[in-house]
């Protein structure tokens, strides 16, 4: 053994083997009113928190204070920490001896319940994938009690995977370290994702295990009920799963009651970048929820009901049946107004329940989570008081009568027990009411007479001593004393006992008076033990009701998306949408629901889309740019997608039939982590659609092809063109390759986007016509952008040398040729003009005033008299 370490002391020994054990997590090591770091650790945390480092011994040391230490956490997290939390478990009385300390949680983004770390109307997944001939992947939500466990295929690109966390969007993954490491294109997508990645041990996905510790979870002897068969192999990540809940949260899981499945058939299928492209639940120029569908159709009024409602537009289904029992509570919120008024008025009382059960389940609450409990349960009677022979459709099985009179007795101790006004966490007096319990009364009143007590003691000296000046008093240090002034200390009788002296006065003490101090502090420890004990009770049934409680958070976050829709589609004139079997898309007078947000009341224009179930279901579309094409192909995929989650939608009306797979390859951008270039991209969507696609499928694709030579691009999208049409999917598909129009292809419906042009000037119409579009007004647009007069010149002149030379196809000057040779007169009248052009090209008329019109003129005029010769 070396100097060093003969001095490392026996808490910087315990230090060590408790970090020996979380070696990738930042322990916070507590010491008295503060969690300390050290070596390594400290060095890290100080330079990202802007700490100061100190050293204690020799060692790097820093810390913070054990009240403040969640904005500390919160600022690790979102740096991707990890955080382990060591706390002292019991406390010593000998300064000599070490106390007992132990990890009681580790903290990581994903398996938080505390409020201050989590966004209300977020969900908070954690992912585990098991590498194999298909991958088990499984997630969960601590918060929630959430468990789903499913294989998706290992297909190229692993674009199921991507499209599966795209739906999910988990905070954390996990995989088995030999998966990650052994698998470079599988530990690539996993890293791209964003999410915070762990790295598990091998033997924790362990299929016999896995099965064992489910059943063990829910208390059953197999998964059955669960639709699980002991070899199913999404068991395999499901195990691992749980065992990392198990492990971080070192606490109870009890609001895990259960384990769902993805069904084949059961969800619209959309890849990772179609949900990016429709901008579904993030937005793509700075991620967060503005300008998408979520924003532009939320009118929830609970926090449990904006996440339902964001799974609902990851998760939109595909069995007609499904969707139309969503659909008749939309319909009848809609044309019920003061039902909905009367349900959404009672829900903006309830709190989410889902996260404050999950709490109390995991021991990790408040008092106050009781009281907000109790609360939102009275809101769910109130709601059921309001219709409840409406409202029975909706409950689910577990809530029985005889169950809900179980928790509304419960619910009833709850109200007349707790303080409603109590915060933060336990402290003695102020959680348990007055006139609950009995024992608690006769300690409060016991420890309340203490002042009583001493009140008539100090009397009987008084009158004992004659010492009329004699106070009683007490402090931290010695307790209890009497105190008698300097001058009549001789009268003090012997059985006086000095505890300190002071300058002008003596303190004593008594035996009776010690008794007395005694038994009322021995009644203040009682009181607090009793109030403790009482709280637990509380706690505990309230715990015994989780399930239920579950059920009805559920409840209400459905009721609540359901009146959310209907508001919406109230207010935004949205109507229902008719689902068929015959194979059909009818919508007329289609609307864009995010783009329509951002304009004045009926700027927007409405159009049509006709898909019939034989013939033309491939609509080929040209049009200028800025003209409206993107907008109509992204309105036509949302309208679908909100029919599929049981929404009214922004048409007049709209005939179809839930479709299997929704696909918009619109735009493209490169992947230099991965060396993937924009047109690689999008051929890899390309590809996908063409591998993927059923005739059941609506298809949407904006210009493909444009990220490669002319003929190279209209080759490929004329031969795409072709195989879709083979395969009968609803598709739009636009185009600036006019050519693809004028070709004799069976099949497609050829539509454009209606232009009116005047004196040189072009006005985009934004409405969908049969035709074809005479120009893509690339010039035109690029003079709204303000590219310079000058510019646009030499591009007109471009274009029409190369439309002469594309027309007559004869022999002409080189495409690049320079222009002819000008004297210096037309160089400088060129210039001049060129100069005039771009001036007023520029000037903004309707924002100018009065003097700046006038200086303009002034201006020109100057521009264009010729200046005197010398």
């Amino acid at each position: 053994m070396n100097e060093e370490e003969e001095k490392v002391t026996p808490m910087m020994v315990q230090y060590r083997s408790i970090k020996e054990k979380n070696k990738d997590k930042v322990l916070f090591f507590r010491l008295g009113d503060f969690y300390e770091m050290f070596d390594d650790d400290a060095i890290e945390v100080s330079r990202l928190l802007n700490l100061t480092l100190t050293h204690r011994a020799g060692r790097p040391m820093c810390g913070i204070p054990f009240h403040a230490a969640k904005s500390y956490i919160r600022r690790l997290l979102d740096l991707g920490k990890k955080i382990a939390i060591c706390e002292q478990l019991e406390l010593t009385q000998d300064s000599r001896q070490l106390a007992k300390r132990e990890v009681i949680q580790v903290v990581t983004p994903a398996t938080v319940v505390d409020d201050d770390f989590l966004d209300a109307k977020e969900s908070s997944y954690v992912l585990s994938v098991a590498y194999g001939k298909e991958l088990s992947v499984s997630y969960a939500d601590i918060t929630s009690g959430d468990f789903v466990m499913t294989t998706v295929p290992l297909d190229r690109g692993f674009a199921s995977l991507l499209s599966l966390f795209e739906q999910v969007r988990p905070r954390e993954i996990l995989v088995g370290e030999d998966d990650y490491f052994l698998h470079p294109d599988f530990q690539a997508v996993v890293d791209v994702r964003g999410a915070m990645v762990t790295k598990l041990p091998d033997w924790m996905y362990n299929q016999k295990q896995a099965y064992k510790a489910l059943c063990a979870q829910v208390g059953t002897t197999n998964l059955k009920g669960f639709g699980f068969e002991e070899n199913d192999p999404s068991l395999l990540s499901g195990g691992a799963l749980l065992s990392y809940l198990e492990d971080t949260a070192k606490a109870s899981l009890g609001q895990i009651t259960g384990y769902g499945s993805v069904s084949q058939g059961t969800y619209l299928v959309i890849d990772e970048s179609s949900r990016r492209n429709l901008e579904l639940l993030t937005n793509q120029q700075d991620g967060s929820s503005r300008f998408t569908l979520f924003s532009s159709i939320d009118q929830t009024v609970t926090s449990g009901g904006a996440r339902m409602l964001k799974n609902w537009i990851s998760f939109p289904l595909v069995r007609k049946q499904d969707i139309l029992e969503r659909q008749q509570w939309v319909a009848w919120y809609y044309d019920h107004n003061d039902e909905r008024d009367a349900v959404r008025t009672i829900l903006k009382e309830a709190l989410d329940l889902e996260r404050l059960s999950t709490r109390i389940s995991m021991h990790r609450s408040y008092p106050q989570d009781l009281v907000g409990i109790q609360k939102t349960v009275s809101c769910f009677v109130r709601l059921l008081d309001t219709n409840l022979s409406k409202l029975q459709g909706l409950l689910s099985p577990e809530l029985t009568k005889e169950n809900l009179n179980g928790l509304l007795e419960v619910m009833g101790r709850i109200a007349k027990g707790i303080n409603e006004q109590t915060q933060g966490p336990f402290a003695e007096g102020q959680v348990i009411n007055d006139g609950f319990d009995p024992e608690l009364d006769r300690l409060r009143s016991l420890k309340g007479n203490g002042k009583g007590m001493l009140d008539a003691y100090l009397e009987k000296v008084k009158q004992q001593t004659g010492i009329t000046t004699i106070k009683l008093s007490s402090n931290k240090i010695i307790g209890h004393y009497m105190e008698v002034s300097k001058g009549q200390t001789d009268r003090v009788p012997a059985s006086f006992y000095r505890k300190q002296t002071l300058v002008n006065a003596e303190r004593y003490t008594t035996d009776e008076l010690i008794a007395l101090e005694t038994e009322i502090l021995k009644s203040g420890f009682a009181a607090e033990a009793r109030e403790k004990e009482v709280y637990e009770q509380l706690l505990a049934q309230c715990v015994a009701q989780s399930a239920i409680l579950k059920e009805i958070a559920r409840f209400l976050s459905r009721i609540d998306v359901l009146s959310s829709l209907a508001l919406t589609a109230r207010k935004k004139d949205y109507h229902k949408p008719q689902l068929v079997d015959q194979d059909v898309l009818a919508i007329t007078g289609g609307r864009h629901p995010v783009v329509e947000d951002q304009l004045d009341a009926g700027l927007f224009v409405p159009n049509d889309l006709k898909e019939p179930e034989e013939g033309n279901r491939f609509c080929l579309i040209t049009g200028p740019n800025m003209a409206g094409k993107s907008t109509y192909l992204r309105q036509n995929a949302l309208i679908v997608l909100l029919a599929q989650i049981g929404s009214f939608v922004p048409a007049s009306s709209v005939v179809m039939r839930p479709v299997d797979r929704l696909f918009c390859r619109v735009g493209a951008s490169d992947n230099l982590a991965k060396g993937e270039s924009t047109f690689l991209v999008e051929m890899q969507e390309a590809s996908l659609i063409l591998r993927t696609a059923t005739r059941n499928s609506f298809v949407i694709v904006d210009e493909l092809g444009r990220g490669t030579s002319t003929q190279d691009g209209m080759a490929i999208a004329y031969a795409v063109m072709n195989e879709l049409i083979s395969m009968g999917c609803k598709t739009l598909f636009a185009t600036h390759y006019h050519e693809l129009a004028d070709m004799d292809i069976p099949g497609i419906q050829r539509l454009t986007l209606k232009v009116s042009e005047e004196n040189g000037t072009v006005i985009f119409l934004r409405k969908v016509i049969e035709g074809v579009a005479e120009s893509s007004y690339g010039l035109n647009v690029a003079k709204l952008a303000g590219i310079p007069y000058p510019v646009l010149r030499q591009a007109r002149s471009f274009q029409k040398r190369h439309d002469e030379e594309y027309t007559m196809a004869s022999a002409q000057p080189s495409l690049f040729s320079t222009e002819p040779v000008l004297s210096d007169d037309e160089t400088r009248s060129l210039r001049q003009y060129d100069a005039l052009c771009d001036l007023l090209d520029h000037f903004d008329l309707n924002a100018s005033t009065p003097l700046e019109a006038m200086a303009l003129i002034q201006r020109l005029k100057e521009m264009i008299r010729p200046k005197p010769t010398t």
